[in-house]
């Protein structure tokens, strides 16, 4: 007992003995992570759903306010500050810069629902003739009703041009799969289920356009609230540091977006003259559509010139197709030599080759939404990492003064 005593009184025995508990008890914890590592990531992952899905109108309404705002601030500049003009009194300035901010808002936002309606609209008259939106399942019976024709025009060039063989047959079940898998998935009751399921998501959408509305509007509120929070909450160094940062973040962003959008209006106005001239049936929606679709590097143009070369196909025959697609490819080549370098540039700074691979790898896992996100996205993450990297290397700079000094 009195030896016991005595290992107490050691303060090297009760540090050890701390030591070991404590390493203990980390043990024992890590092997129950790793033990149950799935249930947790599981848990984690609904966790993180549930947080971004209570904030998704917030999300969407951040990244519509970051998209129009320029076109908003174009529009207060060049049209609504030359109808409303401000008075010399402060307070009733205020308040008309108010009011003018909110019109300036307002019509940015029904001029981008108006252009997109009329695109969808577009694309389906392109599709299937005349839209009748007062009856559902007329709707939706002239739309399988053109499925069909074009799946019997596909069939019959087919069978017309192409030699029997592995690649006929080949090309005749893809053409069975399309139609089947339509069926089954595209009808009224589908349809229906479908506006039910996401219902949640337009109620999320609707509510999003309406907060990008008061942070458009109120965008000097909301900027000086943002500079309160990172004073109070960081130091002097790291609030510069994350101002710094996000600073560099939206010019990349900026640069990029406003260049590939300016860069697409190019290529939409130029495919839309150039087979128009050709004479190829709604020119001027395929052209939009390759403007649009030219936003995705690489894989953006090819898809582009699909719905082109199908149109030719089934009004003229192959060689109207192949002609379109001709068309398409010069003015692809145009862009990529001469329009893209001056609009677009190396706003990024992103290799040729990274933006290849980031255009593959959120393709995999993104799909058409993942090909657009890409080359910003990298970029981004190209700003942290140099960001990253210029810190260690000034560290490393440091540690090796003192040395030399000795």
């Amino acid at each position: 007992m009195n030896k016991f005593k005595e290992m107490m009184r050691d303060s090297t025995f009760i540090r050890w003995s701390f030591f070991i508990l404590f390493n203990a008890v980390l043990l024992y914890i890590m092997f129950g992570v790793i033990k149950n590592l799935g249930d947790i990531s599981e848990q984690a992952l609904k966790i993180i759903n549930t947080i971004i899905e209570a904030f998704w109108p917030l999300i969407i309404g951040l990244i519509l306010a970051y998209l129009l705002n320029p076109l908003s601030e174009l529009i207060d500049d060049k049209l609504v500050a030359k109808l409303i003009k401000l008075p010399d009194d402060p307070i009733k300035a205020e308040k008309r810069e108010g009011l003018r901010r909110l019109i300036s808002v307002l019509f940015t936002v029904i001029l981008v629902i108006a252009a997109i309606i009329a695109l969808m609209y577009g694309f389906t008259v392109l599709l299937i003739g005349k839209v009748v939106f007062n009856d559902l399942s007329a709707l939706m019976e002239s739309f399988m009703a053109a499925l069909v024709s074009y799946e019997d025009t596909f069939r019959n060039w087919i069978a017309t041009n192409m030699p029997d063989g592995m690649l006929s047959e080949k090309l005749g079940e893809i053409a069975t799969y399309v139609m089947g898998w339509l069926s089954e998935n595209i009808s009224v009751s589908s349809l229906i289920a479908t506006f039910t399921n996401i219902g949640g998501s337009v109620i999320d959408v609707v509510i999003g356009v309406i907060i990008s509305i008061y942070l458009m509007k109120d965008k000097k509120f909301f900027l000086g609230l943002w500079r309160k929070f990172l004073h109070l909450t960081f130091p002097q160094k790291g609030n510069a540091v994350i101002t710094e940062t996000l600073s560099e973040v939206n010019n990349v962003l900026s640069k990029f977006i406003r260049g590939a959008l300016l860069d697409a209006l190019f290529i939409a106005i130029l495919s839309s003259i150039g087979l128009s001239i050709m004479g190829l049936e709604a020119a001027v929606f395929i052209g939009v559509f390759a403007g649009i679709c030219n936003v995705i590097p690489y894989f953006g143009p090819v898809i582009g010139m699909v719905p082109a070369f199908l149109m030719g196909l089934f009004t003229e025959g192959f060689w109207e197709g192949a002609i379109a697609v001709i068309i398409l490819f010069v003015i692809q080549q145009i862009d990529a030599n001469l329009i893209y370098p001056k609009i677009v540039g190396s706003s990024t700074g992103l290799h040729p080759l990274m933006v290849l691979l980031s255009v593959s790898v959120f393709g995999y896992f993104g799909g058409i939404l993942g090909m657009l996100l890409a080359v910003p996205i990298a970029g981004v993450i190209q700003v942290f990492v140099v960001k990253w990297a210029t810190n260690k290397e000034n560290k490393l700079s440091v540690q090796k003064e003192p040395s030399e000094t000795e």
